[in-house]
This record gives C-alpha cells, structure tokens and sequence, in this order.
C-alpha cells in the first residue's frame, strides 16, 4: 500500500519521503510466536524462554565483578537465592522489574542464564550515570543555565524518582537514559517500543537526560527523573486522535506505579473545536484533576495570531511556546523566534502561559531512526542532535516541573502553573500573545509560596472526534483487511465513537479500565514494562475482544491534509528537517554553519 506522507510545502521533500513510504515494511509476527491483534499493538504473549537472557554489552573478561540488574521469571526471591548460590551479592530490591540489583562474577554468568527463576542479567548502566555531578558550571546544555534549572541542581535537586511520562514516538534505550526508562504500551503497530522515527527520544533527553555520553555536557533538566514512554505513533509519525487519548488512558490508570506527576505533550492538531466539549481536552483536563501536570507544546505555527494547536488551547493545562536564549545567560538579547505559534486561542483564551527555551537545543537521538538516518547533519557527536521547537520547549518545561514538584510534592497542578506563570520574566519586546506570562524561571518559582488556586472550567468531552482531528487523517487497515481513513465519528478500530460511554469510564486504580471503549481491562495488577534493560513489554493479559480481526497494520497519512507553510526565507536558511509527527508543524533539526556534519555510524 503506498500513502503519501505529509507536505510541508517544500517540494525537494515530497520525492525523498515517497521512497521511504514505498521502502518501508510493516511488522509481522514471526513463525511460532502468538498475540492478539489488540488496538493497533501486536502483544507477543510470554512464553516462557529456554534459558535467561544475558546482556551481551557486559564486559566478559574472566573474574571481573559486575554490577548488573536480575529481573525475575515472577519470583525475585528464587532469582536471589540463585544469584547467591553463584557467589554473587544481592543488592537493592526493584519491584518495578520484578527484580533487583546485584553484583556477580563474569565467570558465573552462563549458570545464572540456565537459572529457570530468572528472566535477564542486564548491566547495571546507573553506575555510570550516578558518576556525574551534573555541575551547572560544566554542563553545555545552556537551557539548563537560563531556564534556572541549575538552582535545584546546587541544591542536590535533580529530579529523583519522579515520574515524566512522554506520549510520542517511542523512547530508545539511549545511555544518556538508561536505567530510568518504563516502556509504557506501544500503541503504534510497530510491535516494539524503539523510537523509529526519532522525536520522542529527543524529548525523553531534554526532559532526564543524565550526559553519559557527554562527560555530563547535555544533559536534561532533570537528570535522576524516571521517563515513562507510551508510544503512539511509528516511523512515518502517523498517529490518530482516538490513540492519543486511549495513550492518555493509560497514564492514567499507572500513575501511582510509576509515580507520574507530569505528562509531556509535543505535539497538537490545527482543531478549534471548543474546548468545552473537545475529547482531547477532557483527556488533558482529567488527568490534571488526577494530579498530574499536563504541559504541551503550543505549537509552530507562528508568528500570526490565532496559532495554538490543540490540546494547547485548554485554558486548565500548561502551553509552552518557545524563546531564543541565543545560547547565553544574558537575559537581554532574549526574544520569541518567529515560528512559536501566538493566543489567543479561537475561543479568546489568552496563550501559552510561559515560553521556555525551544531554539538550538541538544539532546539525545535515536540511532537508526528516520530522523538521524535521513538528515546525519543535525545529529551532533557522539549520541545527540540539535533541534528546535515548542516540542523542545514543552519537554524543558516538563523537565523543569519534575523539578519543583521534587521540592515542593505537595503542590497540586493548579499551584504549579500559577507559580510558574507569576514567577516569570517577561520580555519587554514580546507582547502577551507571543510570551505569555513570560520566561520561565525556576529559581524563583522553587522558592515562591502557592497560592490557593483551583481553576474552574471543565470539558464534558462530548464533541466530536472527527472535529478534533483539525483534517489531519490517517489510514488503518481495519477487520476484514479494508484499508480505510479514519474519518468521522469513529476511531482507530474502525468502530463507532462513544463519547458518553468513553468519558464515563474509570481512569484510576490498578486496572486499566477503559471498558467502555477497550473491550476490556487490564489484568494481573501491576505494568511490569522493561525498565532497566529497554526491552518491549511483552507479557501481561488482555481480557476482551475488543481488537479482532485482521491484523493491526499501523498507521499512515493518508495526504492533503498538509497543504503548505509559511516559513520565511531565514527559516529555509537554517532547515534541515521537520518531523512529521502528527498535526504540528514540526520542530526543525539544524546544523550551525561553520559546524563540520556527522557521518552516520557505519553499523546503523
């Protein structure tokens, strides 16, 4: 099946992403394995293996001690008692892989793969991260210095054990991210949790990257904070409305496990449905009434008014559009590029809130992802890529609230945005529409007092589906084989859009219980996703019968929705690749004059 992929108004593109299209292959089951074909996901049920699985990057050099992580079959007291049966020292428990910590002899490492109670041997990657000081002196991630980031850091604040879940392309298991990685559902058709298009990699970085491979240099905002990833969309970026929102279900529904205060959106559709009634915004207002701050990207869609994407338009939620720091701490020479989309919104509602820095940032990328292997000259060495965009903007605000509410976990998400917006510093050429309340400044917002805020307006979620859409479209092979446009009121499965029953249902506690619109729930308690190792979650039973029939295929444009831009000249100058991730015009990935380009890596 050939589809075009989105244009963005430059024609050179239009050739070179038609041949990606017509060379990519869908993902297929292999000969033995079973699954249902359940919403878009292939579930590989988990069958249990001959023997463990040992990470081959552990260093095997005879009678070398090495940190690992032991992640258990089910029970992690038989694993233990096999780990210290081979000489081995049993460390801190990890309930979140079934698992634990553990030191061991290289020599005992083939015994522990027989181990019937144990599942992987994985190195202990942490060890290298915990190595870093995450000196704001040394870093040269400077949106970490002017966004005021560097004032927790000096307060031994980095973010520890709170939850930042990323709902985008997938999060590989980069090592500037290793260890701190939960792989949430990939709801994408790709059967796998590896970010092959590129933009949700670069996010999660921005967001908890440690700088492991930059001797601490690019780092993230907060570098011990967990990032949980739930991918929703696959190499060509295609993702449909009704996904979002089943992704946004199950933040929900795991929020506790994985103690998920913040939730990263970059990315947004052209919809000026109103807010009052639109599905994604009632998603968006829900899970900040659960607790969690909500921030999204505004949008790049500048510099005319009137440009916030959806679900940026919500009044309760958190909109970041971006600013230039010029790649310095002088506050003065700062202003708003000119693509961060301008408020108000199409109902008045005056937006974003803050801006962020957005232009020139560098965080890590996706090894063999459409974004590094189609434009090697924005990646920058030896494991990152430099971008701009509110996408980057919303996941340095993300990066930044983890942060505050490290310090202050008592705040609800209300209290966070009010602060964050009365602590900012406004630029005095920018008006209200282009900046909001102004820069964001966490130094000041670290030591305010919260007021007692709770903000009142509330989406019933009964508007149309298809309104939400903003005309982007994808296409999906539904039951029976049919390829079709998910068009109109119904969603990615080809079936009628419920509204009433969908908003109804219940987004809390240990099940997943999307009833209304999954077919069924989750069962078996806790989401055991593969943290530490960056494996796919590939265990766990799904009751129901929601998602039959022919197998899921994945998502693609179906075209003419995206039907030009308005980039100026200054912009063609610096453009070196927009990614195609759902209806925001995109983030650009760039490469400074002057800079030697990257090869790309001779094994991707």
């Amino acid at each position: 099946m050939t589809v075009a992929l989105p244009v963005f108004g430059i024609r050179r593109w239009r050739i070179a992403m038609a041949a990606l299209l017509a060379t990519m292959t869908i993902a297929v089951l292999q000969p033995g394995t079973s699954a249902l074909h359940l919403r878009g996901v292939i579930w590989t049920m988990n069958h249990a293996p001959d023997r463990a699985v040992i990470d081959p990057g552990i260093d095997r050099t005879p009678g070398r001690q090495v940190r690992v992580v032991v992640q258990s079959t089910g029970d992690a007291a038989a694993a233990a008692a096999d780990v210290r049966a081979a000489g081995g020292t049993v460390g801190a428990q990890l309930p979140i892989v079934e698992g634990f910590a553990a030191t061991v002899n290289t020599s005992t490492l083939d015994r522990l793969g027989r181990s019937t109670s144990i599942k992987a041997v994985t190195l202990d990657r942490s060890a290298v991260f915990n190595s870093y000081s995450f000196d704001a002196l040394t870093t040269q991630s400077n949106f970490v210095k002017s966004s005021g980031a560097s004032a927790a850091w000096s307060a031994g604040n980095l973010g520890d054990g709170v939850g930042v879940a990323v709902v985008d392309t997938g999060i590989s298991n980069m090592n500037d991210l290793s260890g701190r990685i939960v792989n949430g559902p990939d709801l994408s058709g790709e059967g796998t949790t590896i970010d092959t298009f590129g933009h949700g990699t670069v996010m999660a970085g921005l967001v908890g990257g440690s700088g492991a491979d930059s001797n601490g240099g690019h780092t993230g905002i907060a570098p011990k904070s967990w990032v949980v990833g739930v991918k929703v969309a696959g190499r060509n970026g295609a993702v449909d409305v009704s996904t979002m929102l089943w992704a946004m279900h199950w933040v929900a529904s795991y929020k506790d496990q994985f103690n998920i205060r913040v939730m990263n959106l970059s990315w947004g559709v052209p919809s000026t449905q109103d807010p009052a009634v639109d599905p994604i915004d009632y998603a968006v207002e829900r899970l900040w009434r659960l607790g969690i701050v909500v921030v999204v990207a505004a949008g790049n869609d500048g510099p005319n008014t009137g440009t916030i994407t959806k679900p940026g338009d919500d009044p309760v939620i958190l909109t970041v559009g971006a600013y230039d720091d010029k790649q310095n701490t002088d506050p003065s020479d700062d202003s708003v590029p000119s693509w961060s989309s301008n408020g108000p919104t199409a109902q008045g509602v005056a937006k974003p809130d803050i801006v962020s820095p957005g232009r020139l940032l560098i965080a890590t990328r996706s090894f063999g992802s459409y974004v590094e292997q189609t434009y090697p000259k924005a990646l920058y060495a030896p494991s990152y890529i430099r971008g701009s965009g509110t996408s980057e903007a919303a996941a340095v605000t993300s990066g930044l609230v983890a942060l505050l509410l490290k310090a202050h976990p008592d705040w609800t998400p209300d209290q966070v945005k009010a602060v964050l917006k009365a602590t900012a510093s406004p630029m005095a050429t920018q008006s209200v529409n282009r900046q909001g309340a102004g820069r964001v400044q966490l130094a000041a917002a670290l030591a305010a007092t919260p007021p007692s805020t709770t903000q009142t307006f509330q989406s019933s979620g009964l508007g149309s589906i298809d309104a939400s859409r903003g005309g982007i479209y994808v296409q999906t092979v539904c039951p029976g084989g049919t390829t079709t446009t998910i068009q109109g009121e119904i969603d990615i499965r080809c079936q009628p859009w419920d509204g009433g029953a969908w908003t109804g249902g219940a987004w809390t506690g240990a099940a997943w219980t999307g009833g209304a619109w999954t077919g069924g729930a989750w069962t078996g308690g806790a989401w055991t996703g593969g943290a530490w190792t960056g494996a796919a979650w590939t265990g766990g039973a799904w009751t129901g019968a929601a998602w039959t029939g022919a197998a899921w295929t994945g998502a693609a444009w179906t075209g003419g929705a995206w039907t030009g831009s308005n980039f100026t000249s200054a912009v063609y100058e610096l453009l070196l690749f927009q990614t195609a991730f759902w209806g925001m015009r995109p983030s650009y990935w760039q490469h400074l004059p002057g800079e030697i380009a990257l090869r790309r890596p001779n094994n991707i």
